[in-house]
């Protein structure tokens, strides 16, 4: 029997997070002073929106009426955003797949190089390109697909239909690795959430397109997991590190969990080369090793702060980083993820939320779509913290507010108690019911 009462608390939570979803389109243009505030505050209500329909939707509910509702609001939402905004990453992916077009070599000519003067006057978003000295700084995969879209077109709604239809693939991904009657109750976590929505249909960062493929790959594990005869096996063990090599061309974050990948193919392990060929094979198309393609990320990343989570508790307390170098951090980030890795040997399925969870803690960047990354493994392992985070995270947006919050790109405590707190809160909750019902079990 339906609870009406549920029903209608889901109705009104699902219109509100449609309505204030649109509604961000109104707080986009962050040239205007109080634009930002707005921003946050709208996508904060959207979120405590998104939490009560996805606590309201039960499995309980006939199948059929739960996938035509949870793929019409999932598609809605993301309708809805379109008209967004993109974020200023977008002007980047279209200025290096139209470079490469005219001949040049992302890896080789920054943004500012002289000998791209003539490129910057036939592209009218050139003064809006970050980092213009630096050369680029994504994957070959990444780079190759810029390419493929700027071929296509230079308009940015093409970028976030092709980034919101990759998102939308690994929503359906998603649904095959839960499984199960409650598949749908579970994935309306990912599918629902507002700041997934707004990174890849509205901001159109370019994440989706590493997750689908990466969330694939996780897929093709458990079905080799599951897999009788060894032919089987060998298929998905293919498939995975296909999968996985495909994601790593696009974005290096899955390399972190090849570890694990070795530990669920056992002696198949030797598939993952595969993982590591696809974006070898990528990198030699652009020179490489003539070509030092990894060598403008890994300057980049010794530099790079902004956000983090971690270390800046660290520094305020213990350990003071005068030159706010981040050689230190990053040998810490990885350390931890190979401890994870080697201390997760018998639930390689948990240990991969740890490693991806570690990374964005340690990280010394974490920009909202970042949080993306771990928003599958969150839904599928259950571990809705990072849901709560997801939501907290729009408070970054307060940082493209200089002129009213005096912030030069550096958190004041409260702002970094809004995006911590909370989240903190939920997971120490979750961890007590999960102890409590280990305790009654």
């Amino acid at each position: 029997m339906v609870d009406r009462r549920r029903v209608i608390r889901f109705a009104l939570a699902i219109a509100a997070e449609v309505i204030l979803c649109a509604s961000l389109h109104l707080f986009d243009d962050w040239t205007l002073e109080a634009m930002p505030l707005r921003f946050v505050v709208v996508g904060i209500l959207s979120g405590v929106a998104y939490l009560f329909a996805v606590a309201n939707f039960r499995h309980s509910w006939p199948a059929h009426r739960q996938a035509l509702i949870f793929w019409g609001i999932a598609v809605a939402l993301r309708v809805v955003v379109l008209p967004l905004a993109p974020g200023n990453d977008v002007w980047r992916y279209q200025w290096e797949g139209g470079i490469q077009h005219a001949g040049f070599n992302p890896y080789v000519n920054a943004p500012n190089d002289p000998q791209l003067a003539s490129q910057r006057e036939r592209f009218p978003n050139s003064s809006k390109i970050n980092h213009p000295d630096v050369r680029a700084i994504y994957p070959p995969g990444a780079e190759l697909l810029f390419a493929a879209i700027n071929h296509l077109s230079e308009d940015s709604l093409l970028y976030k239909l092709i980034f919101a239809a990759a998102d939308l693939a690994t929503i359906a991904i998603l649904l095959r690795v839960i499984g199960g009657a409650t598949r749908y109750e579970s994935a309306a976590w990912y599918a629902w959430n507002p700041l997934v929505v707004y990174s890849f249909a509205g901001g159109a960062h370019f994440d989706s397109l590493m997750i689908a493929p990466m969330m694939a790959g996780i897929l093709f594990l458990n079905r080799h997991e599951d897999a009788d005869g060894g032919r089987s096996k060998w298929l998905f063990a293919i498939a995975a590190a296909t999968a996985f090599g495909v994601a790593i061309s696009l974005k290096l974050v899955p390399l972190l969990l090849l570890p694990l990948c070795a530990v669920a193919l056992g002696r198949r392990a030797i598939a993952l080369l595969i993982s590591i060929a696809i974006p070898g094979l990528c990198a030699l198309y652009y020179g490489y090793p003539a070509v030092p393609i990894w060598e403008p990320l890994r300057e980049f990343a010794h530099i790079a702060r902004l956000n983090d989570l971690f270390w800046w508790l660290i520094e305020d307390m213990i350990w003071p980083n005068v030159h706010q170098k981040n050689y230190r951090y990053n040998v810490v980030l990885v350390t931890t993820v190979l401890v994870i890795s080697m201390l997760s040997i018998r639930n390689w399925k948990r240990g991969m939320l740890w490693v991806v969870g570690a990374a964005l803690i340690l990280s010394p960047v974490l920009h909202p779509w970042y949080c993306t990354w771990i928003l599958p493994l969150a839904t599928w392992r259950r571990a809705w913290p990072w849901h709560i985070l997801s939501v907290t995270l729009f408070a970054y947006f307060l940082f493209w507010n200089e002129r009213l919050f005096s912030l030069p790109w550096h958190a004041e405590p409260w702002m970094r108690a809004i995006i911590i707190c909370p989240p903190l809160l939920a997971g120490f909750l979750f961890l007590r019911t999960k102890r409590n019902a280990r305790e009654n079990s």
